[in-house]
C-alpha cells in the first residue's frame, strides 16, 4: 500500500554531519517502539479517538444512507463553510480523488468556503445557484467566528429566497452541546457529530471528512478501510518496519539532533498538493507548543517547485529535511508524440509518469548530493484505500510526536488566543 525509503537521510549516503547512523537510528527505534503499543493503549483518552475513526461503520452507513436520500434532490453544488480542521482533510480528499479540476466534470460539485475573505465569498455565492446547492455548516462549538460568520451571509441568502433551511443545510457539530445543536433542533436541520474526543485536525475520518466526500461520490468505505489497514500496520510491526515510527523518530533526530529545523513536504502529484496542506495543519498545531519545539512545516510541489525553491533547497541554509510523495502508478498517462525536435527527442514517445519519475529521483538525488536529507513515502496509486492510508500515517506519526516532544498533540492554545483578541474586537472591547 504505501512504503517509506529512507536510504538519503543515512550517514553512509549523505555523511554524519547531516545523516543518522543506521546502528544508532536502529537503537532508537527499538527504545521508542513501546510509545506504539502506547498510544493503542490511549485510544480512549481523549484526542486519540482518531485512531477509531475507521472502525465506526455505523457512521459510514448513516452517511451513505443520508447520502442516498439527497440523490432526488439533484443538487448541483455541496458547499462546505468551515476552516482549519474542519475544511483542509476534506479538500484534501477531494482533490485527491476527483482531482483538482473536478469542477469541470459532472455534478454535484464539491466547494469549500474555508475562509471569510468578502470577495471570494461574495463571487462563489454569485456563481451557484444557491436553490441547487447544499450547505454543510461545520463547528463543533459553533463559537469559531469564521464558519459562523459564513452559516449567517447563507442564511440570508437562503432566506431571501424563501428556501428551506432544513432541505438545504446540513450540520457537523458537537452531538450533545454547542450553539449549532439548539439551531438545528428547532429547524429541523439533519445533523452529524463531531466526536468529542477528536480533535479538528484529526477528525478527517469523522463525518467532518466523509460527509463531503460521500456527497461528492467518493468511496468512504474504501477510505476509511485504507486507514485501517494503516493502523493495524502501524500496532503489528515493529522498529523500522514501522512507518509511523520511523517517520516520527527521522522528524525527531532530524529537528533535536541534526537541527534541521524545517520539515518540507513535497508531493510529486496534483492530487496530493493539498494533503501536504492538511499535514502542515497537522504538524504546526500539534508539535509547536514552546520556544524550543515546533518544526516549521513547508509545503512545495513537484515538479512545480524544482522551478521556484529547489536552488534555496539545494543551495541555501542546510536547516531542512525532506519528505517527498511519490506516486508509482499514474492512470490516466498521456504518452507523448514525436514532434519534438532534435535537442528534446529524448521526450519523444515517453509516457507523462516517466517524466514525472525521473524529475522526482533526479531532485531527491541531487539534495543527497547536496548533503540535504530527505525521505520518500511510495504511493502505489491514487485511491480512497491509498489516501486513507496517508491520513493514518501522518495522524499516528504526529501523535508519536507529541510523546517524543513531550508535549499535548491535541491542544492549541496559541490558536485560542487569537480567537479570543478576535472576538473581543469584534464585540468592541478592545
Amino acid at each position: 500500500m504505501l512504503t517509506l525509503d529512507f536510504t538519503n537521510i543515512l550517514s553512509g549516503k549523505i555523511g554524519s554531519v547531516n545523516g543518522i547512523e543506521s546502528r544508532f537510528f536502529n537503537s532508537f527505534l527499538k527504545e521508542k517502539n513501546q510509545l506504539v503499543k502506547k498510544i493503542f493503549s490511549m485510544k480512549e483518552t481523549p484526542g486519540y479517538g482518531f485512531i477509531r475513526l475507521p472502525e465506526d461503520m455505523d457512521l459510514a452507513k448513516e452517511i451513505i444512507k443520508f447520502t442516498d436520500s439527497q440523490k432526488k434532490n439533484k443538487w448541483e453544488n455541496i458547499v462546505v463553510l468551515g476552516i482549519g480542521g474542519s475544511a483542509l482533510g476534506g479538500i484534501a480528499v477531494r482533490d485527491a480523488i476527483l482531482g483538482p479540476y473536478h469542477y469541470l466534470g459532472k455534478s454535484p460539485r464539491l466547494f469549500f468556503m474555508d475562509n471569510i475573505d468578502p470577495s471570494n465569498t461574495a463571487l462563489l455565492l454569485s456563481s451557484i445557484k444557491i436553490e441547487k446547492t447544499l450547505f454543510i455548516v461545520i463547528s463543533k462549538s459553533g463559537e469559531t467566528v469564521e464558519p459562523m460568520a459564513l452559516y449567517s451571509i447563507v442564511r440570508k441568502e437562503l432566506d431571501k429566497k424563501k428556501l428551506s433551511l432544513s432541505k438545504h443545510m446540513v450540520f457537523i457539530t458537537d452531538p450533545k452541546k454547542g450553539i449549532l445543536r439548539p439551531i438545528g433542533n428547532k429547524e429541523k436541520i439533519a445533523m452529524f457529530p463531531v466526536p468529542p474526543d477528536v480533535g479538528g485536525r484529526f477528525s478527517v475520518l469523522s463525518a467532518v471528512g466523509l460527509l463531503p466526500a460521500a456527497l461528492a461520490g467518493i468511496d468512504i468505505k474504501a477510505l476509511m478501510s485504507g486507514a485501517k489497514k494503516m493502523a493495524e500496520l502501524i500496532k503489528k510491526t515493529e522498529y523500522k518496519e514501522n512507518p509511523a515510527l520511523t517517520l516520527a523518530a527521522l522528524q525527531y533526530l532530524m529537528d533535536r539532533k541534526k537541527k534541521k529545523i524545517m520539515t518540507v513536504m513535497m508531493p510529486y502529484s496534483d492530487r496530493l498538493l493539498k494533503v501536504g496542506d492538511w499535514y502542515r495543519q497537522l504538524l504546526a498545531e500539534s508539535i509547536g507548543k514552546n520556544e524550543k519545539t515546533g518544526p516549521t512545516p513547508v509545503l512545495a510541489l513537484g515538479t512545480t517547485d524544482q522551478h521556484s525553491q529547489l536552488q534555496l533547497y539545494n543551495q541555501g541554509v542546510n536547516n531542512k529535511w525532506f519528505i517527498f510523495i511519490n506516486v508509482k502508478k499514474h492512470s490516466p498517462d498521456p504518452v507523448l508524440s514525436n514532434c519534438l525536435p532534435e535537442e528534446m527527442g529524448f521526450l519523444n514517445g515517453k509516457n507523462m509518469s516517466e517524466i514525472f519519475n525521473a524529475a522526482y529521483v533526479g531532485t531527491s538525488e541531487a539534495l543527497a548530493k547536496n548533503k540535504r536529507p530527505n525521505v520518500t513515502i511510495d504511493v502505489e496509486k491514487i485511491d480512497e484505500a491509498s489516501v486513507g492510508g496517508l491520513f493514518m500515517l501522518f495522524e499516528f506519526q504526529v501523535a508519536l510526536l507529541g510523546l517524543l516532544y513531550n508535549v499535548n498533540a491535541f491542544d492549541q492554545p496559541g490558536v485560542e488566543e487569537s480567537k479570543i483578541i478576535t472576538k473581543k474586537i469584534l464585540s468592541g472591547k478592545i
